[in-house]
C-alpha cells in the first residue's frame, strides 16, 4: 500500500467512525457500539469490564482509540474497586471525540491526544496500552505491534489486544491471539468476556 493508498483508508475509517459515535447520544455508543446497534449499556460493560480485570497493579494506561474516554472512565472506577490506581492516557485520530473526551476527564485532559496511532510517538512510555489490529491495515499489523512494544510499552509491561465480536459476526471464535502468533508475537494471556453465552471480546496479552 502506498502513502496515498494510505492516507485514504485512514481517511475513510475515521469518517465512518466519526459518522457513526457522533450521531449516538448515549456515552456508551459514542464509546464502541455506534448508533443504531441492538445493543445495551449492560452488554458494553460485559464487553470491557474484562480490560479493567488485565490491571494488576497501579500505573498509567493509555487507550488507544479512546473516542469520548467512556472507557477510560469506566477504567478508572473499576480498577479503584480494586484500590488500584491507574493514570488514564487516550489517543484518538477524531479531535471532535477527543473534544468530548476532555470534558468527560478534564482533570486528564493533558493525558488526551489527537493523532494517528500508526505515526504517534508518545510523550512517554505506559504500563498498560490497550489497542485493536484493525486499526491499521493487515500487512502492516506487524511492523505497528512491533513499534508499539519497543515505544510505547514500558518495560515488564502490557501490551492488550482487543477483538470484538460484531452484530453481524457469525465466525465461529474470536481469534486475536491467533493472528498475533501467525505474525510473530508471543501471547501471554488470553481474557475473555461473554454475553448471553457468546464470546464477544477477546484480549490477547503480550509482555514487553
Amino acid at each position: 500500500m502506498d502513502d496515498e493508498a494510505l492516507a485514504q483508508w485512514f481517511a475513510t475509517n475515521k469518517t465512518l467512525l466519526e459518522t457513526a459515535y457522533l450521531a449516538a447520544q448515549d456515552p456508551w455508543q459514542q464509546s464502541g457500539s455506534g448508533i443504531g446497534r441492538q445493543r445495551t449499556v449492560d452488554q458494553w460493560i460485559a464487553q470491557r469490564r474484562c480490560i479493567a480485570d488485565c490491571v494488576e497493579r497501579s500505573g498509567s494506561f493509555l487507550d488507544v482509540g479512546c473516542a469520548n474516554g467512556y472507557l477510560l472512565e469506566c477504567l478508572l472506577h473499576w480498577t479503584q474497586e480494586r484500590d488500584l490506581e491507574m493514570v488514564p492516557y487516550g489517543l484518538d485520530f477524531s479531535e471532535a471525540l477527543v473534544t468530548l473526551a476532555r470534558e468527560r476527564l478534564p482533570a486528564y485532559a493533558d493525558h488526551l491526544f489527537v493523532g494517528n496511532a500508526w505515526d504517534w510517538s508518545p510523550p512517554r512510555p505506559f504500563d498498560y496500552v490497550r489497542t485493536n489490529l484493525e486499526y491499521v491495515p493487515d500487512e502492516l499489523q506487524r511492523q505497528w505491534i512491533g513499534r508499539m512494544l519497543d515505544e510505547w510499552v514500558s518495560p515488564r509491561g502490557w501490551l492488550l489486544v482487543a477483538e470484538y465480536r460484531g452484530r453481524d459476526d457469525l465466525a465461529a471464535a474470536l481469534r486475536v491471539d491467533e493472528r498475533l502468533a501467525d505474525i510473530g508475537f508471543k501471547v501471554k494471556l488470553v481474557r475473555k468476556a461473554y454475553w448471553q453465552g457468546i464470546e464477544k471480546t477477546r484480549l490477547a496479552i503480550i509482555e514487553k
